[in-house]
């Protein structure tokens, strides 16, 4: 008997919302991740909601978890995009089924890889250092002072301090940090063109049964838990002023979806397909232009024009801001899909508007440097983080002399 795999926990019998197939198949962790975050990937078919989700593992440095039956299945359809760009992209979600991808990453991890604000946040609020930064602080302020008004012995011994206490508290936070664990992360593919039509009532049900049954469950065993939708945005998609699109629909009713999760009420909208939005918000051109936009893969042909109205690209993409939509923060990461990519003016069409070829190279890639930075802090700053419990010791089971553990009562006994 293999003790090592860590048991997981079935939280749904059945499909609570009978017109929607997906909660039946979802396992919680029964180990001591340190938290467990659920991601609502959303956005039209075509959008990128694949690739988001690609560069999101890449980025996190996340590897999958034991996992059996469907979530392993769907687990290994990804990690094949992960590790080979050229292997085939899953098929597109039939409508009435929301898959999920679970993957966990280390809380040390992303602690390097975050810029300062991000990890002060999550040392304030994961490892608890804020009241050392804060004397920190004020020994600093102190130094200060002192040496404002010539009290040099003194502004040396403040200085000396506050540098002490600092360094005690970075000391601190990367021990607690990486006595946290793990973050387990599951990605929910929702169909964007669902979730403003006939069946969005089932979806926004099915989504919020499983925050509820999330955090239940996070507060039976002390972990923190947060849920979050994320709104995929492709330049390209936005349509013209004469033809809606399917984002400023999702959009309009993206607060309903982060506010099931009341305790973190917060939404990410991911604008890829970066490169192309300056070309098409050329300064001096004229806002009210509509452009066409010829794109390619490299070694793909040609796919059908985009037609795209130049103000919706600025406001969608270009000049939107993080901020507060009621009582939901919404925060902006902006990215290239593509590792390699090209912009030429194509001349004219017929009607006189203005032409983009974009050819591209989606490759392995990944988020780049402010993208990552800024995708791990709004990722951190969503739970609750609970205080870090010491990890339990380690003991390895007697092993007979084939090297197989032997199974005692303890070992045998569940959890």
């Amino acid at each position: 008997m293999d003790v090592s795999v860590p048991r997981r926990v079935a939280l749904f019998a059945s499909e609570p919302v009978p017109e929607l197939r997906g909660l039946a198949a979802l396992t919680d962790p029964d180990d001591d991740v340190a938290a467990v975050i659920d991601l609502a990937l959303m956005g039209a078919r075509g959008d990128g909601k694949t690739q988001f989700l690609v560069h999101a593992i890449r980025a996190l440095h996340a590897r999958a978890p034991a996992l059996a039956g469907g979530e392993a299945e769907h687990n290994r359809a990804v990690m094949r995009l992960v590790l080979d760009p050229r292997a085939p992209r899953p098929d597109a979600t039939p409508p009435g089924v929301v898959p999920h991808f679970t993957f966990r990453a280390r809380a040390s991890v992303l602690f390097e890889q975050l810029g300062w604000r991000g990890a002060f946040s999550l040392a304030r609020r994961l490892a608890r250092v804020g009241g050392l930064v804060a004397l920190a602080c004020g020994l600093g302020a102190a130094a200060v002072g002192c040496a404002l008004v010539h009290r040099v012995p003194l502004a040396a011994i403040a200085a000396a301090g506050a540098a002490l206490i600092a360094a005690s508290a970075v000391l601190v936070a990367r021990t607690r940090i990486a006595r946290a664990g793990e973050i387990e992360i599951a990605f929910w593919d929702v169909a964007g063109e669902h979730v403003y039509g006939e069946g969005a009532a089932d979806y926004h049900a099915l989504l919020g049964r499983l925050v509820d049954a999330r955090r239940r469950r996070a507060a039976a065993v002390g972990r923190a838990y947060a849920f979050a939708p994320v709104l995929i945005c492709n330049p390209l998609a936005l349509g013209t002023f004469e033809e809606g699109s399917p984002y400023a629909r999702m959009r309009a009713v993206l607060p309903l979806f982060a506010a099931l999760d009341r305790e973190a009420s917060r939404a990410l909208i991911a604008v890829n397909r970066w490169a192309v939005v300056d070309p098409i918000c050329e300064r001096g051109a004229l806002r009210e232009e509509v452009v066409t936009v010829t794109a390619r893969a490299r070694g793909e042909g040609a796919m059908p024009a985009y037609r795209v109205a130049r103000e919706r690209v600025r406001v969608c993409c270009l000049d939107a801001e993080d901020g507060r939509d009621g009582h939901v923060a919404i925060d902006h990461v902006r990215y290239d899909t593509a590792i390699a990519s090209r912009v030429e003016p194509g001349g004219g069409d017929g009607d006189g508007d203005p032409t983009l070829i974009y050819e591209y190279d989606d490759g392995p890639g990944a988020f780049g440097g402010d993208a990552r930075r800024r995708f791990l802090a709004w990722l951190v700053r969503l739970p609750h983080w609970t205080a870090v419990r010491a990890a339990a010791p380690r003991v390895e089971p007697e092993r007979d002399a084939r090297g197989e553990p032997i199974a005692h009562e303890v070992w045998a006994r569940p959890r």
